[in-house]
Parts: structure tokens; C-alpha cells; sequence
């Protein structure tokens, strides 16, 4: 399967753009509001992280992904990603391929890539990239089948790491997605198109309509108080690797 055509949305700088394809065509403004419906119940606790490796369960970077029945994977693909993996990631990385040391995009593609080759049929499913630009699989979730589990798969491992972090535009183009849970994962600070606080704003919006944020951190300059913040309030997991 093909990833769509995608078309440039203007965000209001030369600079900074989202790509995705939603016929007949989605303006996304950096200034927009997200809007949903409010939450009645408060979210529940998460259950805990399982083990990166060897889960009875499909995982990503140990977020347990049972029971997503929607879900939207947001990963980072900036400059930063070329970046050596270390500690916990680079054992990971070092299971999945040659003796060289891997880059941290390299195992955030191939654990992206086991946790589609583990997920059922019927998810409804999104993968947004971002550095410069936003990049997205769909212009919204589709359902996951058999048949187009390779090339969802291939689109992923189709990805390189280069450019800023518009964090913040692919945050938001998330949200528009309406997905019921989102799994976001980063290695820095966002830099183009807003800025964390930008990201909480949209983010406690969306969290009014239910939405649960799994956050991951990777390395010493990840975003930490960012990502826990998007996972505390949402009823999601903070993994920081």
C-alpha cells in the first residue's frame, strides 16, 4: 500500500508546513482550537508498562497496546534521531540487527514496525512523522487488515531523520484525527510551529473529548516535563529511555 499523496498546508510561515491528504483538502492553522466534546468520567489509571522485550502482548517501547482499539502513533524523525542510541534503546537496537550501533530512529522504526506486525485486524491505525515538516501514512485512521499490513509496515521503515521539530503541528494534526488514543514519541524539544506550551493547550482540549496520550522519551534531551504532562493528565504511560 502507497502512503497518500500528500498536499502542503499552509501554517503560516514559509518554513514551516504539514503534509497530509484529506480530499478536499484540510487547512491546519497554528493558531486553530481544538474542540471536542467534554469528558463526563475522569480517566482511569493506566496499567503498567511491560517489558521492552519478550512481551506477552503487543507493545511499543514497553506501552502496552492491547485493547487500542484506535490509535494514532506520532514519532519524531528530526536531526537529533541520527543520534547514537543509548542505554535501554541501544540493547534493544542491538537484538534487531547488525553489530554497528544503531541510531535511535533506527529502533524507533523497527519497534514501530513489530508493534504493526503485532496489532490486530480491525485497529484503526494512523502513523504521523515529523522534523521540519508533518508527514501522515492517511489524512485519518484506517483499519488495519491483513492486506495492508506490509505496506503500512514499508512505510515506516521508508522514513529518515533529518530537519527541526514541528512538534506542535503534528500533535495538532492528531488531534484532528479524533483518535481515541495517540502515542507520541520524541527525543527533544519542539522548535517550529509552537512551543510546549502550545502543545499543552492543544492537548488539554483534546483530553476534555477523552483522548489518552502515551508518551515516550528518548535521551537526555527529551521534553521530559512535556511528556509527563501529556501522559499524567490523560490517563497515558511516560516511558523515558
Amino acid at each position: 500500500m502507497r502512503p497518500w499523496s500528500l498536499i502542503l498546508l499552509v501554517l503560516g510561515c514559509a518554513s514551516c508546513v504539514v503534509r497530509a491528504a484529506p480530499p478536499p483538502g484540510l487547512a491546519v492553522s497554528l493558531n486553530a482550537t481544538i474542540r471536542t466534546n467534554v469528558r463526563i468520567e475522569p480517566p482511569r489509571p493506566p496499567e503498567p508498562a511491560v517489558a521492552l522485550q519478550g512481551a506477552p502482548v503487543a507493545e511499543f517501547f514497553g506501552i502496552p497496546l492491547e485493547g487500542a482499539h484506535e490509535v494514532v502513533f506520532v514519532l519524531d524523525c528530526s536531526g537529533s534521531m541520527t543520534d547514537a542510541a543509548q542505554g535501554a534503546i541501544a540493547q534493544l537496537g542491538s537484538q534487531r540487527g547488525p553489530s554497528t550501533v544503531p541510531t535511535k530512529i533506527d529502533v524507533a522504526r523497527e519497534e514501530l514496525a513489530d508493534a504493526l506486525q503485532r496489532l490486530p485486524a480491525g485497529t484503526l491505525v494512523d502513523v504521523i512523522f515529523f522534523n521540519s515538516d508533518v508527514e501522515a501514512l492517511a489524512p485519518g485512521m484506517v483499519a488495519f487488515e491483513e492486506s495492508s499490513r506490509d505496506g503500512m509496515i514499508g512505510f515506516v521503515r521508508s522514513m529518515t531523520a533529518t530537519g527541526m521539530t514541528a512538534l506542535a503541528p503534528a500533535m495538532r494534526t492528531a488531534f484532528l484525527m479524533n483518535a481515541r488514543r495517540i502515542v507520541l514519541l520524541s527525543d527533544g524539544m519542539g522548535n517550529v510551529g509552537g512551543d510546549s506550551s502550545a502543545v499543552l493547550r492543544d492537548a488539554r482540549e483534546a483530553m476534555r473529548g477523552g483522548v489518552r496520550i502515551d508518551t515516550i522519551g528518548l535521551g537526555r534531551k527529551q521534553d521530559a516535563g512535556l511528556l509527563q504532562a501529556l501522559a499524567g493528565e490523560s490517563g497515558g504511560i511516560y516511558q523515558a529511555l
